[in-house]
């Protein structure tokens, strides 16, 4: 399981480290607007254990930010978090997990305990803390950084929670610096459709009467 979201992680920071312009296209008559279609990075099943994975697509968070890397016109653009929203099952496992992709310009001291915690756009007070298990950090060529990850378990009352409000603010709190993030409505909008999508995969949401 680790590989798979290291994988992925480490993956999409590399496709997503430059910043382009978007092109816009003229649409014709426009048809009756329907939902997008839920998308899943993977959904695997181990053949040894049993063990499904389901993972949503890694949405970017934060703001905008040089990384080490310099090219011809400075250094490149990259994003200042990923997050990777899953569940994991099998006959002992049953859990939703949520980890951050950040990436650090100096190297952060980190260890498994509650210095994860977000705040929901509709409570002004509530902070959530989450169990980190994280990583040592990895040492990304392609940024000339170390990417960080940090994976939370989310208990099943907070995932029903982020199906129906939306993440504000996220901190990450190490050793020695406390690293704050907001998310733009946008970012906020992603992530609860990538919960959202990960719970109707697993067969957990909408909860049916």
């Amino acid at each position: 399981m680790n590989k798979t979201i290291g994988s992925v992680i480490l993956m999409v920071f590399c496709l997503g480290a430059s910043i382009g312009a978007t092109a816009q296209t003229k649409k014709a008559k426009a048809p009756e607007k329907k939902e997008a279609p839920c998308k899943l990075a993977f959904d695997e099943l181990d053949d040894f254990d049993s063990l499904r994975t389901i993972g949503a697509e890694a949405v970017s968070f934060g703001l905008f930010i040089p990384s080490r890397f310099e090219t011809e016109n400075g250094p490149k653009i990259i994003d200042e978090g990923k997050l990777l929203f899953m569940y994991t099952e099998n006959d002992s496992i049953n859990s939703f997990f949520m980890t951050l992709a950040i990436p650090e310009y100096d190297y952060q001291s980190i260890t498994n305990d509650y210095n994860v915690f977000i705040k929901l756009l509709d409570s002004e007070t509530e902070v959530i803390p989450l169990y980190n298990v994280p990583d040592q950090g990895t040492f990304d060529k392609g940024t000339n950084m170390r990417i960080y990850q940090h994976t939370c378990v989310v208990p099943i009352d907070l995932f029903y929670q982020l199906v129906y409000n939306k993440i504000d603010k996220i901190r990450i709190v190490y050793k020695k610096q406390k690293r704050t993030f907001t998310l733009t409505p946008e970012q906020q909008e992603a992530i609860q459709k990538a919960v959202q999508c990960v719970g109707k995969a697993a067969g957990l949401w909408p909860v049916k009467p």
